[in-house]
Protein backbone atom coordinates (compact mmCIF):
# COMPACT_ATOMS: atom_id res chain seq x y z
CA UNK A 1 0.00 0.00 0.00
CA UNK A 2 1.12 3.39 -1.05
CA UNK A 3 0.30 6.37 1.14
CA UNK A 4 0.72 10.33 0.31
CA UNK A 5 3.87 12.14 1.83
CA UNK A 6 0.99 13.79 3.96
CA UNK A 7 -0.30 10.79 5.57
CA UNK A 8 3.00 8.89 5.61
CA UNK A 9 3.39 5.88 8.23
CA UNK A 10 6.00 4.70 9.97
CA UNK A 11 6.14 0.48 9.77
CA UNK A 12 8.34 -0.69 12.67
CA UNK A 13 10.37 -4.36 13.14
CA UNK A 14 9.24 -4.98 16.24
CA UNK A 15 5.72 -3.82 18.90
CA UNK A 16 6.34 -0.60 21.13
CA UNK A 17 5.14 0.73 24.38
CA UNK A 18 5.67 4.27 24.90
CA UNK A 19 4.48 6.42 28.34
CA UNK A 20 4.41 10.19 28.20
CA UNK A 21 3.91 12.23 30.98
CA UNK A 22 2.25 15.69 30.98
CA UNK A 23 3.97 17.26 33.70
CA UNK A 24 2.48 21.18 34.09
CA UNK A 25 1.86 21.22 38.24
CA UNK A 26 -0.71 24.27 38.67
CA UNK A 27 0.24 25.74 35.51
CA UNK A 28 -2.76 23.04 33.94
CA UNK A 29 -5.34 24.66 35.67
CA UNK A 30 -4.48 28.19 35.95
CA UNK A 31 -7.46 29.17 33.24
CA UNK A 32 -9.75 27.05 35.41
CA UNK A 33 -12.34 27.97 38.25
CA UNK A 34 -11.31 25.30 40.05
CA UNK A 35 -7.51 26.34 40.47
CA UNK A 36 -7.14 26.82 43.82
CA UNK A 37 -9.33 23.14 45.00
CA UNK A 38 -6.00 21.74 42.89
CA UNK A 39 -3.31 23.44 44.44
CA UNK A 40 -4.07 20.91 47.49
CA UNK A 41 -3.20 17.87 44.56
CA UNK A 42 0.11 19.89 42.79
CA UNK A 43 1.58 20.13 46.64
CA UNK A 44 0.65 16.51 47.21
CA UNK A 45 2.28 15.40 43.32
CA UNK A 46 5.47 17.52 44.29
CA UNK A 47 5.63 16.01 47.58
CA UNK A 48 4.54 12.35 47.40
CA UNK A 49 4.44 11.31 43.79
CA UNK A 50 6.93 12.37 41.97
CA UNK A 51 9.81 10.83 43.49
CA UNK A 52 7.77 7.56 43.83
CA UNK A 53 6.93 7.70 40.29
CA UNK A 54 10.37 8.55 38.81
CA UNK A 55 11.56 5.53 41.19
CA UNK A 56 8.94 3.31 38.78
CA UNK A 57 9.87 4.16 35.47
CA UNK A 58 13.76 3.45 36.74
CA UNK A 59 12.96 0.07 38.62
CA UNK A 60 11.54 -0.92 35.35
CA UNK A 61 14.70 0.82 32.99
CA UNK A 62 11.89 2.41 31.15
CA UNK A 63 12.42 6.04 29.46
CA UNK A 64 9.47 7.67 29.48
CA UNK A 65 8.40 11.10 27.94
CA UNK A 66 7.64 14.43 30.19
CA UNK A 67 6.52 17.02 28.31
CA UNK A 68 7.02 19.63 30.65
CA UNK A 69 5.48 23.46 30.90
CA UNK A 70 8.28 25.58 30.07
CA UNK A 71 7.88 27.81 33.20
CA UNK A 72 8.97 25.05 35.31
CA UNK A 73 12.24 25.28 33.94
CA UNK A 74 12.57 27.80 36.31
CA UNK A 75 13.70 27.95 39.92
CA UNK A 76 11.60 28.74 42.86
CA UNK A 77 13.64 31.69 44.46
CA UNK A 78 10.68 31.86 47.11
CA UNK A 79 8.06 32.25 44.71
CA UNK A 80 5.30 29.34 44.52
CA UNK A 81 6.66 26.42 44.06
CA UNK A 82 3.77 24.92 42.15
CA UNK A 83 4.39 26.95 39.45
CA UNK A 84 8.73 26.88 39.28
CA UNK A 85 10.09 23.65 39.72
CA UNK A 86 13.87 23.93 38.36
CA UNK A 87 14.54 20.92 41.05
CA UNK A 88 11.74 18.55 40.30
CA UNK A 89 13.19 19.06 36.02
CA UNK A 90 16.79 18.45 37.65
CA UNK A 91 15.52 15.12 38.99
CA UNK A 92 14.43 13.76 35.44
CA UNK A 93 17.85 14.58 34.27
CA UNK A 94 19.59 12.84 36.72
CA UNK A 95 17.31 9.67 36.58
CA UNK A 96 19.66 6.73 36.34
CA UNK A 97 17.60 5.54 33.49
CA UNK A 98 17.45 8.35 30.89
CA UNK A 99 14.22 10.31 30.24
CA UNK A 100 13.07 12.15 27.73
CA UNK A 101 12.44 15.89 28.01
CA UNK A 102 9.46 17.52 25.68
CA UNK A 103 7.24 20.37 25.31
CA UNK A 104 4.06 21.48 26.98
CA UNK A 105 4.84 25.07 25.71
CA UNK A 106 5.99 27.55 27.71
CA UNK A 107 2.66 28.49 30.20
CA UNK A 108 -0.03 25.27 29.07
CA UNK A 109 -1.35 27.39 26.22
CA UNK A 110 -3.65 25.51 23.84
CA UNK A 111 -2.28 25.16 20.71
CA UNK A 112 -5.41 25.76 18.87
CA UNK A 113 -7.09 28.59 20.55
CA UNK A 114 -4.50 30.93 19.97
CA UNK A 115 -2.84 33.11 17.56
CA UNK A 116 0.01 32.39 15.63
CA UNK A 117 2.08 35.27 16.96
CA UNK A 118 0.88 33.71 20.59
CA UNK A 119 1.99 30.52 19.41
CA UNK A 120 5.12 31.26 18.48
CA UNK A 121 5.67 33.39 21.56
CA UNK A 122 5.25 30.05 23.53
CA UNK A 123 7.06 27.69 21.43
CA UNK A 124 10.37 30.28 21.47
CA UNK A 125 10.10 30.62 25.03
CA UNK A 126 10.05 26.75 25.72
CA UNK A 127 12.78 26.17 23.57
CA UNK A 128 14.89 28.93 24.85
CA UNK A 129 14.93 27.77 28.54
CA UNK A 130 15.61 24.49 27.30
CA UNK A 131 18.36 25.44 25.27
CA UNK A 132 19.80 26.99 28.32
CA UNK A 133 19.08 24.22 30.41
CA UNK A 134 21.41 22.45 27.73
CA UNK A 135 18.28 20.01 26.77
CA UNK A 136 18.09 19.10 22.90
CA UNK A 137 14.33 18.24 22.36
CA UNK A 138 11.76 17.37 19.74
CA UNK A 139 8.71 15.91 20.85
CA UNK A 140 5.79 18.17 21.88
CA UNK A 141 2.73 17.38 23.92
CA UNK A 142 -0.18 20.00 22.88
CA UNK A 143 -2.17 21.20 26.61
CA UNK A 144 -5.35 19.27 26.41
CA UNK A 145 -4.36 17.24 23.02
CA UNK A 146 -5.33 20.59 21.30
CA UNK A 147 -3.10 21.18 18.09
CA UNK A 148 -2.28 23.90 16.15
CA UNK A 149 -0.05 25.73 14.29
CA UNK A 150 1.76 22.68 12.72
CA UNK A 151 4.09 25.40 10.73
CA UNK A 152 5.41 27.20 13.93
CA UNK A 153 5.66 23.84 15.81
CA UNK A 154 8.27 22.29 12.95
CA UNK A 155 10.37 26.13 12.45
CA UNK A 156 10.85 25.68 16.45
CA UNK A 157 12.76 22.33 16.17
CA UNK A 158 9.93 20.04 16.97
CA UNK A 159 9.16 16.84 14.91
CA UNK A 160 6.91 14.53 16.53
CA UNK A 161 3.76 15.02 18.03
CA UNK A 162 1.05 13.05 20.66
CA UNK A 163 -1.94 12.91 18.87
CA UNK A 164 -5.72 12.34 20.14
CA UNK A 165 -6.95 9.00 20.72
CA UNK A 166 -9.12 7.14 18.92
CA UNK A 167 -12.31 6.67 20.68
CA UNK A 168 -15.75 5.63 19.05
CA UNK A 169 -17.55 8.37 21.09
CA UNK A 170 -14.94 11.34 20.08
CA UNK A 171 -17.61 13.19 18.04
CA UNK A 172 -20.14 13.01 20.85
CA UNK A 173 -21.48 15.70 23.25
CA UNK A 174 -19.24 16.30 26.20
CA UNK A 175 -21.46 14.35 28.90
CA UNK A 176 -21.87 11.59 26.51
CA UNK A 177 -17.74 11.31 25.61
CA UNK A 178 -17.29 11.08 29.83
CA UNK A 179 -19.56 8.38 29.99
CA UNK A 180 -17.94 6.61 27.09
CA UNK A 181 -14.72 7.01 28.76
CA UNK A 182 -15.96 4.92 31.81
CA UNK A 183 -17.35 2.08 29.64
CA UNK A 184 -14.27 1.77 28.54
CA UNK A 185 -13.11 1.23 31.84
CA UNK A 186 -15.86 -0.85 33.49
CA UNK A 187 -15.58 -2.96 30.30
CA UNK A 188 -11.78 -2.86 30.19
CA UNK A 189 -11.92 -1.80 26.41
CA UNK A 190 -8.64 -2.80 24.65
CA UNK A 191 -7.31 0.55 23.63
CA UNK A 192 -6.64 1.60 20.23
CA UNK A 193 -2.70 1.13 19.21
CA UNK A 194 -1.50 2.96 15.88
CA UNK A 195 1.72 3.46 13.47
CA UNK A 196 3.10 7.02 13.58
CA UNK A 197 2.16 8.87 10.83
CA UNK A 198 2.87 11.57 9.35
CA UNK A 199 0.76 14.81 9.61
CA UNK A 200 1.74 18.38 8.16
CA UNK A 201 5.65 17.46 8.73
CA UNK A 202 5.06 16.27 12.14
CA UNK A 203 5.03 12.53 13.11
CA UNK A 204 1.55 12.09 15.34
CA UNK A 205 2.23 9.38 17.96
CA UNK A 206 -1.10 8.64 19.15
CA UNK A 207 -2.54 8.33 22.49
CA UNK A 208 -3.82 5.11 23.39
CA UNK A 209 -4.95 4.91 26.87
CA UNK A 210 -5.36 7.68 29.57
CA UNK A 211 -4.38 6.10 32.75
CA UNK A 212 -7.29 7.65 34.54
CA UNK A 213 -7.36 9.21 37.44
CA UNK A 214 -9.16 8.56 41.01
CA UNK A 215 -11.37 11.97 40.38
CA UNK A 216 -15.00 11.98 41.26
CA UNK A 217 -16.45 9.26 40.34
CA UNK A 218 -13.63 7.66 38.94
CA UNK A 219 -12.97 7.05 42.72
CA UNK A 220 -14.94 4.11 42.70
CA UNK A 221 -13.21 2.02 40.05
CA UNK A 222 -10.77 -0.63 40.63
CA UNK A 223 -7.61 0.02 40.13
CA UNK A 224 -7.07 -3.41 37.96
CA UNK A 225 -9.49 -2.89 35.32
CA UNK A 226 -6.78 -0.11 34.22
CA UNK A 227 -4.07 -2.13 34.76
CA UNK A 228 -6.36 -5.29 32.59
CA UNK A 229 -7.02 -2.20 29.22
CA UNK A 230 -3.41 -1.54 29.70
CA UNK A 231 -2.42 -5.00 29.32
CA UNK A 232 -4.88 -5.43 26.60
CA UNK A 233 -3.30 -3.09 24.83
CA UNK A 234 0.47 -4.28 25.38
CA UNK A 235 -1.43 -7.53 23.81
CA UNK A 236 -2.78 -5.61 20.91
CA UNK A 237 0.01 -3.86 19.59
CA UNK A 238 2.43 -7.04 20.05
CA UNK A 239 -0.35 -8.77 18.05
CA UNK A 240 -0.13 -6.13 14.93
CA UNK A 241 2.97 -4.45 15.40
CA UNK A 242 2.22 -1.23 16.79
CA UNK A 243 2.60 1.19 19.56
CA UNK A 244 0.78 1.50 22.34
CA UNK A 245 1.27 4.39 24.14
CA UNK A 246 0.28 4.98 27.63
CA UNK A 247 -0.17 8.84 28.78
CA UNK A 248 -1.64 10.91 32.06
CA UNK A 249 -0.24 14.21 34.69
CA UNK A 250 1.25 12.77 37.79
CA UNK A 251 -1.11 14.84 39.21
CA UNK A 252 -3.25 12.13 38.30
CA UNK A 253 -1.87 9.59 41.22
CA UNK A 254 -3.20 12.18 44.24
CA UNK A 255 -5.65 10.25 44.78
CA UNK A 256 -5.69 6.40 46.12
CA UNK A 257 -1.64 7.28 45.29
CA UNK A 258 -0.64 3.72 46.86
CA UNK A 259 -3.47 2.32 44.65
CA UNK A 260 -2.74 4.21 41.52
CA UNK A 261 1.29 3.86 41.68
CA UNK A 262 0.89 -0.06 42.36
CA UNK A 263 -1.32 -0.12 39.07
CA UNK A 264 1.25 1.57 37.32
CA UNK A 265 3.59 -0.54 38.95
CA UNK A 266 2.55 -3.96 37.15
CA UNK A 267 1.82 -2.31 33.86
CA UNK A 268 5.50 -1.57 33.83
CA UNK A 269 6.72 -4.36 34.94
CA UNK A 270 4.81 -6.33 32.74
CA UNK A 271 6.16 -4.28 29.71
CA UNK A 272 9.61 -5.23 31.23
CA UNK A 273 9.03 -8.51 30.99
CA UNK A 274 8.09 -8.58 27.20
CA UNK A 275 10.77 -6.66 26.47
CA UNK A 276 13.74 -9.03 28.05
CA UNK A 277 12.07 -11.62 26.31
CA UNK A 278 12.27 -9.67 22.74
CA UNK A 279 8.36 -9.06 22.55
CA UNK A 280 8.20 -5.41 22.11
CA UNK A 281 10.53 -2.47 22.85
CA UNK A 282 10.12 0.59 25.29
CA UNK A 283 10.70 3.68 23.56
CA UNK A 284 10.32 7.50 24.50
CA UNK A 285 8.77 9.27 21.48
CA UNK A 286 11.71 10.82 19.81
CA UNK A 287 13.43 7.42 19.91
CA UNK A 288 10.31 6.11 17.25
CA UNK A 289 11.60 9.09 14.82
CA UNK A 290 13.36 7.97 11.64
CA UNK A 291 16.78 9.50 11.21
CA UNK A 292 15.27 11.23 8.03
CA UNK A 293 12.29 13.43 8.16
CA UNK A 294 12.66 14.38 4.65
CA UNK A 295 13.34 10.69 3.33
CA UNK A 296 11.89 10.37 -0.36
CA UNK A 297 10.36 6.70 0.53
CA UNK A 298 6.65 6.62 1.03
CA UNK A 299 6.86 4.02 3.81
CA UNK A 300 9.76 4.17 6.42
CA UNK A 301 10.90 1.36 7.96
CA UNK A 302 12.09 1.76 11.39
CA UNK A 303 14.14 -0.80 13.41
CA UNK A 304 13.83 0.62 17.00
CA UNK A 305 16.03 -2.15 18.31
CA UNK A 306 19.04 -0.21 16.79
CA UNK A 307 18.03 3.09 18.23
Amino acid sequence: MKHSIATRTLALSKPVFTVSLDFELLWGTRDRPYNEAFESLCAIEREKVFDRLLGLLAASRISATWAVVGKLFLQDGGRDPLLHAADLVERIRRCPVPQEIGSHTLTHAEMGKISRREAKAELEGWARLARLAGLEYQSIVFPRNCPGHADVVRESGFRCFRGQERTWYAARPRPLRRLGHLLDIVTARTPQTALPRLEDGLWNIPGSMLYTPAFGVRRFLPVWLRVLRANRGLDRAIGRREVFHLWFHPTDLTRRTDAMLDGLRRIFERAARLRDAGALDILPMRALLPPDLETPREEVVHDAAHR
